[in-house]
């Protein structure tokens, strides 16, 4: 009987080493995938300046309602402070700080420096904007895209080492 215990505790303890790796190497993916949602809004977000010509407030509440814009994790709350009535500014830098999601402080400086010339310059000032947004994201993208490649193999297998290291340790 006391063997099968020490065997399940060795079991329990390599699964839950492994499920922390995997978990490191999800966040590493859902930053990608949040990057990659954030240039989405910003292409839709140019769209939708050049062509309807409306007010940030209203492109970001058209936005909110395409699929293509959902991975971005602060839109919704952006979105929902806009029909409050805080004006565009304000909600978009707090939407990035309260709802970054998976973004790094630096990525969330990036999108949140938006909010000083969205709504606040002439069409083609905005659209420079955001279009060096952009430039700067997509290189961002690229450096998570490489992290997650290199170190997300590498979380999921110290997880798993680190695990099968601790029962041989109370073996």
């Amino acid at each position: 009987m006391l063997m099968i215990l020490k065997v399940c505790g060795m079991l329990l303890v390599v699964a839950c080493t492994t499920s922390i790796g995997i978990s490191m190497a999800q966040a590493l993916s859902r930053r990608v995938r949040e990057l990659e949602g954030c240039i989405a809004l910003l292409t839709g977000m140019e769209g939708e300046l050049s062509y309807s010509l409306a007010p940030p407030d209203e492109a970001v509440a058209r936005l909110e309602e395409r699929e293509s814009a959902q991975e971005a994790p602060f839109l919704p709350a952006c979105a929902a402070l806009c029909r409050k009535g805080t004006p565009f500014p304000q909600a978009w830098r707090e939407a990035v700080a309260k709802q970054g999601g998976s973004l790094t402080r630096e990525d969330a400086a990036i999108v949140e420096a938006l909010a000083d010339t969205l709504g606040q310059c002439d069409l083609d000032g905005q659209l420079s904007s955001l279009s060096h947004t952009k430039a700067l994201l997509a290189m961002q993208l690229a450096a998570a895209r490489e992290r997650c490649e290199s170190h997300g193999k590498l979380y999921r297998t110290m997880g798993l080492l680190a695990g099968a290291f601790v029962v041989v340790f109370f073996i």
